[in-house]
């Protein structure tokens, strides 16, 4: 009798799990407004802290800086490049718009094209000579010559309008 009952699996009593998988019992304190926000999501806070986290975890992520560049998706399926904010100083025709101390984001200046960032970037290999600082120019290159290939992708020029701070006593 004894063995039957422990093949037997215990039967799942009580509440069931509010996500749908284990969770824990957790206190905070928040500010107001953003309990106020996350109420707007949801007015079960931890509902909304949850959707929020699950749709953070699909967005894209801006990966590690040291990856010469790469396409982020900003919506709709429009993305913009985005580089290591160092590599690109001081090339002609191209300003890096920060996103983070180590990335930006490619701002040309008017009139100029995805064929003027590449020839840009491989007037810099010219005058670089052999070493390992060619390296990350040559696999910017590369990356800028395979997406300008990729028929599934179109470049399209946009102006931006960056709005700075005016410095204090200025």
């Amino acid at each position: 009798m004894a063995a039957k009952a422990a093949a037997r699996p215990a039967s799942k009593r009580g509440r069931p799990q509010k996500y749908g998988r284990p969770a824990k019992v957790v206190a905070l304190t928040l500010p107001a407004e953003v309990v106020e926000s996350l109420q707007r999501l949801n007015p079960d806070l931890g509902w909304a802290i949850v959707s929020l986290v699950e749709r953070s975890a699909r967005a894209p992520r801006a990966r590690p800086a040291t990856e010469d560049a790469h396409l982020v998706e900003i919506g709709e399926g429009q993305s913009l490049i985005v580089v290591d904010a160092a590599r690109v100083q001081g090339l002609p025709g191209v300003q890096a718009v920060p996103l983070s101390g180590t990335q930006a984001f490619l701002a040309l200046e008017p009139g100029r094209g995805m064929a003027d960032l590449e020839l840009a970037i491989i007037d810099r290999l010219e005058r670089l000579g052999p070493g390992d600082e060619r390296k990350p120019w040559e696999r910017l290159r590369d990356r800028l010559r395979r997406w300008r290939r990729d028929r599934h992708l179109r470049f399209e020029n946009r102006s931006i309008i960056l709005v700075s701070r005016a410095k204090p006593g200025i």
